[in-house]
């Protein structure tokens, strides 16, 4: 019988959400940030998609110059 809530977390693995998407992520709510890919302070955990979507591919469109060459 579960007699805490972390007794419950430990025992579902309860996973957090992306605040982008909603889908489920690869971390369990228990998990620390400084432990976690694409965990943003103040909005919190994004999948591995949103996070490449939000930060990769934003960055890699900053480095081009006019001609669309990598500086």
């Amino acid at each position: 019988m579960v007699n805490n809530i972390v007794d419950l977390v430990k025992e579902k693995k309860m996973k957090d959400k992306c605040v982008s998407c909603g889908v489920e992520t690869l971390y369990d709510k228990t998990e620390h940030v400084d432990f976690r890919l694409g965990y943003v302070e103040g909005a919190g955990q994004l999948c591995l998609g949103c996070y490449e979507k939000i930060y990769i591919k934003q960055k890699k469109k900053e480095n081009r110059n006019e001609n669309g060459t990598l500086v």
